[in-house]
């Protein structure tokens, strides 16, 4: 093999696999467990692959814990029908939601949302995607 080749090779070796490992999958959620949490967003990031919403959520202690939603692309949020249309500034942050969904198998505050809810009681995103 020419030199060309093996550095070809090498670069494909190492780079390639990247894009693999960048999108972890569901499995980082346990879709055995549904947990529920209501705070107030600090955070709306409508960017791919998938939309996050940060909310502080205070907890029975009354300490404030940080927690982590994940949804769907913006894309497919954007092009589902119903009476929510999906936008950059669909949420702000002050605003208070209730999410529902899967959380992170290894404890952390994150989860998989499967339910949210706006501190209207209007349903944004609901059941299994």
């Amino acid at each position: 093999m020419s030199k060309l080749g093996s550095c070809c090779c090498m670069v494909l070796l190492v780079v390639g696999p990247a894009p693999l490992s960048a999108h972890h999958g569901a499995g980082v959620f346990d879709a055995e467990q549904l947990l529920t949490v209501t705070g107030t967003v600090t955070q709306f990031q409508f960017v791919n692959p998938h939309v996050l919403i940060d909310v502080n959520v205070v907890g029975e202690d009354g300490d404030e814990v940080q927690w982590a939603g994940e949804l769907t692309s913006p894309n497919r949020l954007v092009r589902m029908s119903g009476d929510v249309k999906w936008h950059k500034d669909i949420l702000q942050p002050g605003d208070v939601i209730t999410m529902t969904g899967h959380p992170a198998r290894n404890g952390a505050p994150a989860m998989d949302i499967t339910v949210l809810v706006d501190a209207e009681g209007v349903t944004l995103i609901g059941g299994p995607r």
